[in-house]
């Protein structure tokens, strides 16, 4: 019998899957998960047991998205397909880059993980269809002109005159973890939380550990909370710029993929080079 509490579903807008995104939707079918993925186009790469839908059930394509999406397009287009999925369905969202240790469980809807400080991230998110924050993200995000309550009025008269309200115009993060932080704080319900270490135990400076040779399990899961590790969509920018978008041989990354069976220079970890 399974032990997950939700079925669990994401979002893909991009091409075909990199070694990356096989690996983590393998994670979560050897946990025994029930896991549907959104696509918005033809995607090559999905392994056999993924459920795949249209996204266009849920949100059909944003009017900012007129063209090949950008990076920054690609992020608020999935920040706003989180809010209407979690809206419409009782599920637990997943980034794609959310690999799966053990089976995530809620008694209470909601599911979600403290950064390394104090806000939250939106990589693993559950809430309670018709919750208050679920409400409140919902008739922030789908407008054409968005003022984040966390800003300042003379950061939002300039961008107001200038027409950079909308959503892909904001800054990065303003319409997922931003946003997810100030609509949990804002109706009382961050302290549903899950520590850091339950869902994002590398950050920042550690995240390094996941392409290092020789660096072992322990040094990337240290604490038996853990459920999840995400990888970030850094550690693709910093494969692709230095390591020829392939996981470096002896690496937890090579290590994982090899284990789910998958050949990352199939399917190289393509990305924007970092500047």
């Amino acid at each position: 019998m399974t032990r997950w509490s939700h079925p669990v579903a994401s979002f893909w807008a991009g091409g075909d899957l990199s070694f990356i995104e096989q690996m983590v939707l393998a994670s979560y079918l050897e946990q025994d998960c029930d896991f549907t993925l959104y696509v918005a186009g033809e995607v090559g790469g999905i392994p056999a047991g993924v459920a795949v839908r249209d996204a266009s059930e849920i949100l059909p394509k944003p009017g900012f998205v007129s063209g090949p999406p950008t990076r920054h397009e690609l992020a608020v287009w999935s920040d706003l397909f989180r809010v209407a999925l979690l809206r419409r369905r009782e599920v637990i969202w997943v980034d794609m880059d959310a690999y799966c240790l053990a089976p995530y469980a809620t008694s209470t809807g909601y599911l979600f993980g403290l950064n390394d400080g104090t806000g939250v991230l939106s990589g693993v998110v559950a809430l309670p269809v018709g919750s208050a924050p679920l409400r409140w993200l919902e008739a922030f995000l789908f407008q054409a002109e968005l003022v984040p309550p966390w800003r300042g009025a003379k950061w939002i008269a300039p961008r107001r005159e200038a027409g950079r309200l909308a959503p892909a115009a904001l800054p990065w993060g303003d319409t997922g973890p931003r946003a997810l932080t100030h609509a949990l704080e804002l109706t009382g319900t961050k302290h549903h939380a899950a520590a850091q270490e339950v869902f994002y135990p590398l950050f920042r400076d550690s995240l390094r550990r996941l392409w290092t040779p020789g660096m072992a399990d322990s040094d990337i899961v240290r604490s038996p909370d853990t459920l999840s590790v995400h990888i970030f969509g850094y550690t693709k920018r910093f494969l692709t710029t230095h390591h020829g978008s392939l996981p470096p041989p002896g690496s937890w990354l090579a290590r994982r993929a090899r284990a789910h069976g998958i050949d990352p220079a199939a399917a190289p970890a393509l990305a924007e080079p970092l500047g």
